[in-house]
Formats: C-alpha cells, sequence, structure tokens
C-alpha cells in the first residue's frame, strides 16, 4: 500500500504527526518510529536549498540534495497523528 502523499508545503501549523519511520536528518539529528512531533512552520533558504522545519518538540533540517529521498517522499516518513493534543 502506498502512503498517503503528504508534502513540506502542506504540513498544518499546530498539528500533530507521528513518524512513520525512523531517519535522521541533515544534520544526523536522529527521528524515531512512532515519535509525535507538533508542527509550527518552516524557512527555506534558496541559495542553500536547505529546509528548516520547527517543531515544538525539535527542530528538522533537510536540504535538497542530500535529503531528496525525504523530500520527494515525505509520507513514508511522517503522518498526520491520530490524536491531536487539546
Amino acid at each position: 500500500m502506498k502512503p498517503p502523499l503528504l508534502d513540506i508545503y502542506h504540513l498544518e501549523k499546530d498539528r500533530q504527526y507521528k513518524v512513520r519511520k525512523a531517519f535522521k536528518d541533515f544534520y544526523n539529528g536522529q527521528f524515531n518510529e512512532g515519535e509525535v512531533l507538533t508542527f509550527v512552520e518552516f524557512n527555506f533558504l534558496p541559495y542553500h536549498g536547505g529546509y528548516t522545519v520547527i517543531f515544538k518538540e525539535k527542530k528538522l533540517y533537510l536540504q535538497e540534495e542530500e535529503n531528496s529521498n525525504i523530500l520527494d517522499s515525505l509520507g513514508e516518513y511522517l503522518m498526520p497523528s491520530e490524536t491531536q493534543a487539546e
């Protein structure tokens, strides 16, 4: 079964996302399966092709070339959480 479509531009503010599959970001930050993260915002640095995704719990750093596998298939790594914080 194909994972749902999800991309960095459609993450919803204050929505919780669950890590489906463990991965490491550009700076080797670890994101573990089952971890729940609350999205705040993201920033893009065009010159470097870098994304900083800010969650309440931690930051995710992705670079277009180095992390294209994650950026191109974000739904394999993150999914909306079933439960939401009040």
